[in-house]
């Protein structure tokens, strides 16, 4: 639902004449919006629901700029720049929020409290470590033998990941129970997935080829 959503306010943003870059804060003003909210809301249905419409939206709109950068030409190092360091923060304060919530809201045995803590570790290297495969990928020639085709059902693997379906279960804060089980079980199928992720992106990078070296320009 996340990305047809994103279609729909691409298409809105460009016929206001926004920019992608103020689609990225846009985006960024509802996600931290509904994470600030997070940290100051005790678990009730208002606040759950809240929290979770600014979070889809936010990754609604995440995905509306780059959309918006196409139907306008193209975009600009500066906008991918902001997309991503946005979206690295988003990625880590996801997690704090919930330690937050939890410590403030919720009566947890102190280990249980580790969770969020390590799920931000999982997602900034998660995070680190597909932009670096995807800027090597560029940079370096891949050996045309070692192509392979990803299987298709690796995205549906990949879900327990995504933020847009991490973003709907905070529809269940209301009930903390049910949402700390929910919460648990993709933290821990993320933390699977993130593993296997880095095999296959440490393939895809060891079958790169070095770049030609340049000519040094020192003469003898």
């Amino acid at each position: 639902m996340n990305r047809p959503l994103g279609r729909v306010f691409a298409v809105v943003a460009f016929r206001y004449g926004l920019t992608p870059n103020q689609v990225t804060v846009v985006s960024a003003l509802m996600t931290f919006g509904g994470l600030t909210l997070l940290t100051l809301a005790a678990p009730s249905w208002p606040a759950a629901i809240a929290v979770a419409l600014l979070l889809v939206l936010g990754y609604a709109l995440d995905s509306a700029d780059g959309q918006v950068a196409r139907l306008g030409g193209g975009g600009s190092p500066a906008g991918e720049w902001l997309d991503h360091v946005i979206d690295a923060a988003k990625a880590i304060a996801l997690h704090a929020a919930v330690l937050i919530h939890w410590y403030r809201f919720v009566d947890l045995p102190p280990e249980i409290l580790l969770i969020p803590v390590l799920t931000m570790v999982v997602s900034g290297t998660w995070f680190f470590a597909e932009i670096l495969t995807q800027m090597l990928e560029r940079l370096h020639p891949r050996d045309s033998a070692a192509e392979r085709r990803r299987p298709a059902w690796q995205p549906v693997l990949a879900l327990p990941a995504d933020y847009g379906v991490q973003a709907w279960t905070f529809v269940l804060l209301a009930l903390p129970a049910v949402f700390v089980g929910v919460y648990i079980a993709l933290a821990a199928l993320t933390a699977v997935m993130m593993v296997r992720q880095l095999r296959s992106w440490f393939r895809r990078v060891a079958a790169l080829r070095p770049a030609a070296a340049r000519p040094s320009s020192v003469s003898a």
